[in-house]
């Protein structure tokens, strides 16, 4: 091999690349930094490209649904102060959907039932006891 001068820092010194004829420090720098140019340039196009094409995580219909919902909660939970399990006397916290969330059923009042953190997480937990219990019901069952 021949000493050849490198077109970046002009020293002589052997080539690592014949086009440009670079050495190898010269030729790492300039890799390294069209890395870092082409992963930025490629971050700024996804975080547009994603923003301007980005699926919603509610829909606008169920977010009408979702604020006349929070109405109606309160006002439950307003009038049922003390969980409904049998064996429980705690504040009630949560509202459970008896006949689950589906279509209508989200606020139909008629399947709710106002029960403390640890009561409905026992009911979600264990849907057998909850159905005996008549704090669920089956979501197969006819509403009238």
């Amino acid at each position: 091999m021949k000493l050849k001068e490198c077109t970046e820092c002009k020293e002589m010194t052997y080539l690592w690349k014949s086009k440009p004829a670079l050495c190898k420090n010269c030729w790492i720098k300039i890799s390294l930094s069209n890395q870092l140019k082409s992963k930025s340039d490629k971050s700024v196009r996804k975080s547009t490209k994603s923003s301007a094409n980005r699926i919603k995580s509610v829909s606008d219909k169920k977010l009408v649904e979702l604020r006349d919902y929070r109405k109606i909660r309160d006002e439950y939970l307003a009038d049922h102060k003390v969980c409904q399990h049998p064996d429980c006397k705690n504040l009630s916290e949560d509202l459970h959907h008896a006949k689950g969330r589906v279509g209508s059923l989200l606020t139909d009042v008629r399947f709710f039932k106002a029960l403390c953190r640890s009561c409905h997480r026992w009911v979600e937990e264990n849907p057998e006891g909850a159905k005996a219990l008549g704090l669920s019901l089956s979501r197969l069952d006819r509403v009238e």
